[in-house]
């Protein structure tokens, strides 16, 4: 476990599952626009990464507050990315103002809906089995 001073700066990491069909991302620490924008670009030059992939988001070690403004940066920049291949993105989040942020992402980032259907869960388990599909 981080040093409580660590926690101010966020750390991420992801592995590709193919078994599972789905790119699993951890984040640790205090969660930025910049830092959570240049983890996706990380995970799509991967090799194993392809077009359309779900994923799950474990954001239980991390924490966050972004203004109004950087909330719209990310949701632009999914918007960029968005594409036409449909998919899902489970986040795995405490109760706080983290969570509150990206159900506040969730609600501005309509017009992707379609493409990209994302959701915020409690329990990783949960999130594994919604974003492949086995549970609405």
């Amino acid at each position: 476990m981080p040093h409580r001073q660590d926690m101010r700066h966020m750390e991420s990491g992801f592995s590709l599952h193919e078994a599972d069909d789905l790119l699993y991302i951890h984040v640790r620490g205090e969660v930025t626009v910049d830092g959570l924008i240049e983890m996706v670009q990380r995970s799509r030059r991967d090799p194993a990464f392809r077009d359309g992939m779900s994923s799950v988001c474990d954001l239980r070690e991390s924490h966050g507050h972004w203004d109004y403004s950087e909330t719209q940066r990310y949701r632009d920049f999914i918007v960029h990315i968005a594409g036409v291949h449909k998919r899902r993105w489970a986040m795995v989040v405490q109760p706080g103002a983290l969570a509150a942020m990206l159900h506040v992402i969730i609600l501005i980032s309509d017009q992707v809906r379609d493409v990209i259907e994302m959701q915020v869960f409690d329990h990783p388990e949960k999130a594994r089995r919604w974003a492949r599909g086995e549970i609405d």
